[in-house]
C-alpha cells in the first residue's frame, strides 16, 4: 500500500498536467474580451479576468507539480540507475527546476504592473532562466528516458524522452509559419500534458519500486 504522502505526490503530479493544459486554453473560448474601460478592469470571470488572474496562477503550479513529479521519480528510481543515466536525471531535474524559477519570474513582471521599474528586468531574468532551463531539460529529459528504454521500462522512457521531443518539433514547426492561433498553446503543451500523465501513473503503478 502507498503511504498517504506517496497518494499525494501521485494525484499532484496528474494535476500538474492538467494544469499544464489549462494554463494553454485559449482564453477566447471562454468568451468575448471585454473592451473600453473594461480592460482595465474587467468583470469576474471573464475572458480578460481569467487571462490576468488565474492563468499565471495555473502556470506557476503546473511547473511546480510537475517538478514535484520528476523529483519523486528520481528519487524513487535513482539507486537502480546505470551512472550515467543518473546524472542526465540529475540534469534534467536541474532544468525542469530552473525553467519553474523563469516561469514564477514572468508571472510576477506580470503582476507588477508597467509602473514596477523590476518588472522588465524580471522578464528578461525569467527568458534568459528559461533559455537555459530549456537547454538542460531537453537532453537530461531524454537520456534519462533513453535509460528507461534500455532496461525495458518503454512507457515511461517513451514519455520521458518523446515528450520533451515532440514539444520541440511543435515550437520548432511554429517558428517555421505554421500557425496555431485557433487552439493557443495547447500543441505544446498536450505532449507535456501526457508525459506528466505517463510519469504519474507509473509512481503509482510501482509503487517504491525500481
Amino acid at each position: 500500500m502507498w503511504p498517504p504522502s506517496n497518494r499525494v505526490v501521485v494525484g499532484l503530479t496528474a494535476v500538474g498536467g492538467l494544469c499544464t493544459v489549462v494554463a494553454t486554453v485559449p482564453t477566447r473560448w471562454l468568451g468575448p474580451r471585454p473592451t473600453d474601460s473594461y480592460v482595465f478592469d474587467p468583470p469576474r470571470f471573464s475572458a480578460l479576468w481569467v487571462e490576468r488572474a488565474v492563468v499565471p496562477a495555473v502556470a506557476v503550479a503546473a511547473a511546480l507539480l510537475i517538478l514535484t513529479g520528476l523529483l519523486a521519480l528520481f528519487r524513487r528510481d535513482r539507486e537502480r540507475m546505470a551512472r550515467w543515466q543518473r546524472w542526465f536525471a540529475v540534469v534534467a531535474v536541474v532544468g525542469v527546476a530552473v525553467g519553474t524559477l523563469a516561469t514564477m519570474l514572468v508571472v510576477s513582471a506580470g503582476s507588477g504592473g508597467t509602473a514596477d521599474p523590476t518588472a522588465a528586468l524580471n522578464v528578461l531574468a525569467g527568458v534568459g532562466l528559461g533559455l537555459l532551463g530549456l537547454l538542460l531539460a531537453l537532453p537530461g529529459l531524454v537520456a534519462w528516458g533513453a535509460g528507461y528504454l534500455r532496461s525495458g521500462r518503454r512507457r515511461l522512457g517513451a514519455a520521458l524522452a518523446g515528450g520533451p521531443v515532440v514539444t520541440l518539433a511543435v515550437l520548432v514547426a511554429n517558428v517555421a509559419g505554421v500557425s496555431f492561433d485557433g487552439v493557443g498553446g495547447l500543441p505544446i503543451a498536450l505532449p507535456v500534458a501526457l508525459a506528466v500523465g505517463v510519469v504519474g501513473y507509473d509512481l503509482w503503478e510501482r509503487a517504491g519500486t525500481a
